[in-house]
This record gives structure tokens, C-alpha cells and sequence, in this order.
């Protein structure tokens, strides 16, 4: 078992670490019900996909809706509805087509987008007309679960210490250079001339995905630290050393960085803490 954490875990403890991660479903959305400024209703003619391109990962669905504004000017609005709030934060961080609450000039038209848990809302409309940013996220806040801006929940569990402001990552294809079997958040770290790196999984993680992802990676002997049978050490570059575990519950953690073994398994046993006793 793990040396930072109790060699005994009650039932109740992964009850609620199991209530804490789940997702709830979104309830049932009528488009045609969807208002803008208290008394604008959307055309009729909404268009719903159920079936969106494969080049967008995780996406499910994707609708678009018209607004009958002033004369010759309609407000045209996308909705992306992804998997989860990961999936939704990694293409908006990670697409380049997003540039937060910065209106975007594309033509004629001026683009402004808003992420709001798993959903991401596009608004394209005149550029020559003004959309008060606050008139967009009341009509976001008709949604479900509705979520604006900043970092998920889940990142709270890293640690705070010395982060480095700027370097936060969503990772959902690739995990230190390999494939990724599952979406990953990670956080870059330094103090001084010391730089490392922490990164723990969004949701739980099935046994075999994290065999499965570990076996793709450079698994090293650790020289100067007692070797513990449950967590992997790996190099992940000339003077990268790396440690992760799937923690008991499913969550997995991992720390890399020019650091030597013992300072790096002090830095893994605070981040394998943290993530763990985290409830979400």
C-alpha cells in the first residue's frame, strides 16, 4: 500500500469519495424555448446534430439556433455539447479558434464564446451592432448546470504551492508523450531553479487503463528511495524522473521534473495526499 496514505480505507470514505465524482446528467433541453433578452424567441429553423464530425473529441452534439434581432441583423448562435466539462475546457483551451471574453473579428462578423460547464457557446453576430457580454451569460444561464469560466473543481486538489501562473494543461490524447486513456489535468510547478510538474486524473480510472497507459512509458529502477510495488518510475526525458500511482478509489496521480529521487517523492507523497483527500 501506499506510504503517505492509511493502510486501512472505510467503506463509508469511498462511498462518498464515488458520490463526490459523479457526473450529473444534464436534464432536457428545448431549444425552442431558448429566449434572448427576455423577448427574442429563435427561428424555426433549428438545426440539432446528434452526430458531430469526429475531428472534435468527445463531442455529442451540436445545435444551432438563429435570433431575429433589428433589421438585417440576425444573432446566430452554436452550442457544442461535449462528454463532460473536460472534454468542453480542452478544446476551448487547446483549439486556438477561443480567445476568452475577446470578441473575434471574423469578416463582416464579430464572434464571442462563452464555456460553460460542458457546453461552449459561440455567438456570431454584426459587427457593427454591441452584445453586452452580461446579456450572453444570461442566456447561457438558462442551461442546466450552468458554469462560467475559470478551472474545474478538480484542480483545487493540486497542490498551491509555488505554481507557475499560466502553464495549466488539459490532456486528453496524449499523457507524458504516450497515449492517454484517460483526461488528465496537470499543472506546472517551480521554486527557485527547481522545476517540476503534477498532473492527476479528471474522473476515476479503471485498473486496466492505467496499466495499459504505464506500460507505454520508460519504467526505471529509483536509486536513494524505497521502491513501492503499486507506483510506477519512469523517465520521461534526459533528467526527467517520474513517478505515478493509481490511488486507492481510482484516482491517478503523477509528478515529473529535474528533481532527484528523494526531493521528487517528497513532492508525489504531498500531490498523492492532496488528490486523495480531495472529494472531487
Amino acid at each position: 500500500m501506499f506510504s503517505v496514505l492509511p493502510k486501512f480505507v472505510c467503506v463509508s470514505a469511498l462511498a462518498l469519495m464515488f458520490c463526490a465524482c459523479e457526473k450529473k446528467v444534464d436534464e432536457f433541453v428545448d431549444y425552442t424555448q431558448l429566449y434572448y433578452d427576455n423577448y427574442v424567441w429563435p427561428m424555426d429553423d433549428i438545426r440539432i446534430d446528434e452526430n458531430p464530425s469526429d475531428d472534435i473529441k468527445a463531442l455529442v452534439r451540436r445545435v444551432d439556433l438563429r435570433y431575429p434581432m433589428k433589421m438585417s441583423d440576425t444573432l446566430e448562435v452554436t452550442i457544442l455539447e461535449f462528454k463532460s466539462d473536460v472534454y468542453a475546457l480542452d478544446y476551448y483551451m487547446n483549439s486556438g479558434r477561443f480567445q476568452g471574453i475577446v470578441p473575434i473579428l471574423r469578416g463582416s462578423f464579430l464572434e464571442q464564446s462563452i464555456r460553460s460547464g460542458s457546453r461552449i457557446f459561440i455567438f456570431k453576430h454584426d459587427s457593427f451592432r454591441r452584445y453586452e457580454r452580461s446579456d450572453l451569460e444570461t442566456y447561457v444561464h438558462q442551461f442546466p448546470n450552468a458554469r462560467h469560466g475559470g478551472f474545474p473543481q478538480e484542480f483545487l486538489s493540486l497542490p498551491f504551492e509555488h505554481r507557475e501562473p499560466g502553464h495549466t494543461s488539459i490532456l486528453t490524447k496524449y499523457f507524458l508523450g504516450v497515449k492517454a486513456y484517460f483526461p488528465v489535468l496537470a499543472q506546472v510547478y517551480r521554486d527557485a531553479d527547481l522545476q517540476w510538474n503534477v498532473a492527476r486524473s479528471w474522473d476515476l480510472v479503471e485498473e486496466n487503463d492505467f496499466i495499459a497507459w504505464g506500460r507505454q512509458l520508460n519504467i526505471v529502477q529509483p536509486k536513494g528511495i524505497y521502491r513501492e510495488t503499486s507506483t510506477l518510475y519512469f523517465n520521461a526525458g534526459e533528467g526527467v524522473n517520474g513517478m505515478a500511482t493509481r490511488l486507492p478509489g481510482g484516482r491517478v496521480v503523477a509528478v515529473w521534473g529535474y528533481l532527484d529521487w528523494t526531493d521528487l517523492e517528497r513532492k508525489f507523497f504531498t500531490a498523492s495526499d492532496r488528490v486523495y483527500g480531495a472529494r472531487y
